[in-house]
């Protein structure tokens, strides 16, 4: 077989390199044996015993591996792998994915094949190998806006939503639409999770304050697992409202699929079976009648039950071997002749047919569940390890196939609902919320919005950035968000949010005196530790210091700097809005650690020792420099606002004890997770002028 993708592995197509997919069948070129046997083996390994969900890098890797080996070995010898062959296919997936981390991400596959090769033995010479592709950055401050625009859903169509969802939905496909949407708004998840969410799925627990916090219970997808989701604050009665939405329509569905599955060998009963026993003859007409066929004539049954079920299924690429051998039985005891002709009246009415098979309700239960029962059937997801499966009975999106129908199509393409399925799968919903085709209307064109557009798993980006805002650390994001590595990419917070974060308003700031303290910073008049901020009782006014680009609230009376003079990396300095002379410092100051990052970048380039550390820590004090100056120029501050610089939370005391080993050095830049890390900050340093 050259494809897969029927049987049930979506995606997987063993065509060559630089053979789309897509092309008709007979431009197609295909790999060559052996680098397809190959290839079937490692998604059989994959996919079966190591429950991957795609196998789609997979298979690009080899098939610039199969390219690789004819060239530098002249065969299809994968046990001649070598460094020298795995760098060149590296080079062809360069070409063939020239932008975005894609050839990063199938080199990494690649990496993984040489590691199972080496365990199995099956390399000639064993050897080790990484990739030579690092990931790209977040690119340019353009390119980030770009892609926060592409990423985040629009506000008008989140609004929208809001709208439809406390509307009075009337359909079941709207209401499926919104509720699905609903619950992606109120937990950051992936649309095909919902095929594992229960019907009984909402969880309290207390939180360690007392408080009654609602949870759902999660199957989390790429290897995070099971779990309990909390929903966002605000949102419990949004999920509440959309389980209330979701449970008329399933209901008759969950019932339904709990039958099929308790009553494997009976046919599904409905007002137009025939009244016979499971192993009674049907003549055709009873036959579609059972099926839901619509028949005009006698003559016309025999060849609707040919076409639309014997035919139709036999076509499949995947069947199982009891539905195969009633086919074969079918076809078998048919009359293979053009019949008899019949003729009412002199005129021909219909062929009569001397067929020998023998057409059952039991047997039709069997072309019925094969073709509309879902191959993990009674089972929503296909099996993994350790994964405890929901079955269709419990889940709370179950639907009979059938009930959310496509109006675009002609009635005898219209799915019968003998089978079940889940509502809110990812090609439904993408449907209803991407747009239109010429010929069917998205959830917003049927309610008057326009041409409004958004992805479902733009909500999950909105999520993860809306939580980057509250201040939730990378770790506890992608907890929440049940993702098993670090998921950075999902942040899109604006440069200038990032820039208010380090350079941002102490919330202790004096405000009623502005004018008085930028006159006295002006003047270089003494500064008072109660012209900054509101004293508590019992604190002491002392006189506070200024420095060269702001003002400092140290209390050098009972010790001295523990910075150092490193202003910028201390929470202890502030700015003064309207400050015309420390402005002018700070953009001095700027332009020095401008040509030091320069300085820094060039002596990385040439590997020289300790580079790498300046870089960092140069990048830090330019961004947070910039920050300053940044906010400072704000026009929405008014003279005289303090800006309050961040503290990176080292000083001589934390240094020393870090050297000592009394002090981890991780416990210090946990506490500075408000900063962003050196890779985020290159292409903001790079667009920095002086």
């Amino acid at each position: 077989m050259q494809s897969w993708h029927s049987s049930g592995i979506q995606g997987c197509n063993f065509t060559a390199y630089g053979s789309s997919r897509v092309q008709s069948q007979k431009d197609k070129e295909y790999m060559q044996p052996p680098i397809m046997d190959f290839a079937k083996a490692l998604v059989v390994h994959y996919k079966v015993f190591r429950g991957k969900k795609t196998t789609r890098s997979m298979l690009d890797c080899v098939r610039a591996l199969e390219v690789a080996l004819i060239e530098l070995t002249g065969t299809r010898d994968v046990t001649k792998m070598s460094p020298a062959i795995c760098n060149r296919a590296c080079e062809y997936l360069q070409i063939a994915y020239p932008n975005g981390n894609t050839a990063y991400i199938i080199s990494k596959y690649l990496e993984s094949v040489v590691v199972l090769m080496k365990t199995k033995g099956l390399l000639a010479k064993p050897f080790r190998w990484s990739s030579p592709f690092r990931p790209k950055n977040s690119g340019t401050l353009q390119e980030q806006r770009k892609s926060r625009e592409k990423k985040l859903p629009s506000p008008e169509s989140i609004r929208a939503i809001g709208e439809l969802f406390n509307n009075t939905l009337t359909t079941p496909l709207d209401i499926v639409t919104v509720s699905a949407c609903s619950l992606l708004l109120s937990l950051p998840s992936r649309i095909g999770e919902l095929a594992d969410v229960e019907r009984e799925c909402v969880v309290f627990k207390e939180d360690d304050v007392g408080a009654r916090r609602m949870f759902l219970r999660w199957y989390a997808e790429k290897g995070f697992g099971a779990t309990t989701k909390p929903v966002m604050t605000g949102m419990e009665s949004v999920v509440e409202r959309a389980i209330n939405l979701l449970v008329p329509v399933t209901e008759e569905a969950r019932a339904y699929a709990a039958w099929l599955e308790d009553h494997p060998d009976e046919f599904p009963l409905h007002a137009g079976v025939p009244l016979k026993g499971l192993d009674d003859p049907l003549t055709y007409v009873e036959a579609c009648a059972a099926l839901k066929t619509k028949v005009h004539s006698n003559h016309s049954a025999r060849k609707n039950f040919k076409d639309q079920w014997v035919e139709s299924i036999s076509k499949r690429a995947s069947i199982g071997p009891v539905a195969q051998l009633l086919l074969d039985e079918i076809q078998q005891g048919w009359d293979a002749t053009c019949g008899s002709r019949i003729y009412v009246s002199g005129t021909r009415h219909y062929y009569e047919y001397n067929d020998k098979v023998v057409i059952t309700l039991r047997k039709l239960n069997i072309l019925v569940r094969e073709k509309y029962l879902p191959k993990d059937f009674p089972y929503t997801t296909p099996a993994e390890d350790g994964k405890k499966r929901v079955k269709y009975r419990d889940a709370l999106l179950t639907v009979r196939t059938g009930s959310l129908p496509d109006e675009t199509k002609k009635s005898l393409l219209m799915t019968r609902d003998f089978g079940v399925e889940i509502a809110a799968n990812p090609n439904r919903i993408a449907a209803q919320l991407g747009g239109a085709t010429p010929r069917k209307q998205s959830i917003f064109q049927r309610h008057g919005y326009g041409n409004l557009k958004v992805s479902s798993h733009s909500f999950r980006h909105e999520l993860n950035t809306e939580m980057q805002y509250a201040g939730l650390s990378q770790l506890l994001i992608d907890a929440f968000s049940g993702r098993t590595s670090m998921g950075s990419v999902y942040n899109h917070e604006t440069v200038e949010d990032r820039t208010q974060r380090v350079a941002q308003y102490h919330p202790k700031t004096k405000y009623s005196n502005a004018a008085s303290r930028l006159e006295k910073v002006k003047t270089n008049q003494p500064l008072s530790l109660s012209d900054v901020t509101d004293l508590h009782e019992g604190e002491q006014d002392l006189i506070i210091h200024q420095t060269h680009v702001g003002i400092c609230v140290h209390n050098f009376a009972s010790e001295p700097c523990p910075k150092m003079g490193a202003c910028l990396t201390c929470g202890k300095l502030g700015c003064v809005k309207g400050d015309d002379v420390k402005l002018a410092n700070l953009k001095e100051e700027r332009k020095d650690l401008k040509c030091r990052y320069d300085k820094a970048l060039d002596a990385q380039s040439r590997d020289i020792f300790g580079a790498s550390e300046w870089v960092k820590k140069v990048g830090m004090s330019l961004y947070k420099c910039d920050a300053l100056i940044r906010t400072l120029e704000n026009p929405e501050l008014e003279n005289g606002d303090i800006v309050w610089n961040a503290d990176n939370g080292w000083t001589l005391t934390n240094n020393a004890a870090a050297m000592a080993g009394l002090i981890d050095v991780k416990d210090i830049e946990a506490k500075n997770e408000q900063l962003m890390s050196l890779d985020d900050l290159s292409a903001m340093l790079d667009e920095i002028e002086v």
